[in-house]
């Protein structure tokens, strides 16, 4: 008997409609969070202002010293309220690479265990390489692809969000140097990219995360609905 992929329509729309669901969710529930992180920097700064304005016994403190000083606060309490939204962005598109990997994994285990003997604690635990191979043995080369590419771009990109400088950093350099910030790309001030998550290190926003999600869709919309072994198995 030889195994079989079978994405059967109902399947395909299930798989589509998961990528869909998590990323209308992100966008219509989560990144509204912070459109209006520069008014609340705003309001904080006013706030901060006539709090030390009141507080204030002495004739002789010059106000323009104590705006100053509530614009540095107001200033500090927009820094931190960006950089959260910076790495929930990041975060954010790191979880969509890996909904989409477990949605792969979970399909080949489906319909691979109708032929083979597995053991999902087991089975392509490599990630990416294993599903690689384990589409090849049914004869579809997943880098053949027209989506392929941004998909490997993803999986880069959430390699260096985790880990920071290393072989994937280097590879994304190479695929996308967009995705970096300009002092990491030049040969006279390069700099160890120690953190993602800590500091605003790559250029990642919303619509880029929306550019992968549709990527992700469209991966399912390409995989033809049978794909076939060649070997019989034993």
């Amino acid at each position: 008997m030889k195994s079989q992929l079978y994405l059967y329509p109902q399947l395909r729309n299930i798989l589509k409609g998961q990528i869909l669901s998590f990323s209308k969710t992100f966008n219509e529930r989560l990144f509204p969070a912070f459109n209006n992180i520069e008014n609340e920097a705003e309001e904080y700064t006013e706030k901060i202002y006539e709090k030390f304005c009141e507080n204030c016994f002495s004739e002789y403190v010059d106000l323009a010293d104590l705006a100053d000083s509530a614009m540095d606060k107001g200033v500090a309490y927009y820094s931190e309220l960006n950089l959260v939204h910076y790495s929930f962005t990041a975060m954010s598109i790191s979880s969509l690479y890996h909904l989409w990997e477990q949605q792969v994994r979970k399909f080949l285990f489906d319909e691979m265990r109708h032929t083979y003997k597995l053991d999902f604690k087991t089975f392509c635990v490599h990630g990416i390489t294993e599903i690689k191979e384990f589409f090849k043995h049914h004869n579809i080369d997943l880098e053949t692809l027209s989506v392929w590419d941004k998909i490997d771009e993803l999986r880069l990109l959430c390699n260096v969000i985790k880990h920071g400088d290393g072989k994937s950093a280097d590879e994304l350099k190479s695929k996308n140097s967009n995705l970096f910030r300009e002092s990491f790309l030049s040969e006279e001030f390069t700099l160890p990219l120690d953190t993602t998550l800590l500091e605003e290190n790559l250029i990642i926003n919303q619509l880029l995360f929306n550019e992968y999600a549709g990527i992700l869709s469209c991966f399912w919309e390409e995989l033809p609905e049978r794909c076939y072994s060649d070997k019989i198995a034993r």
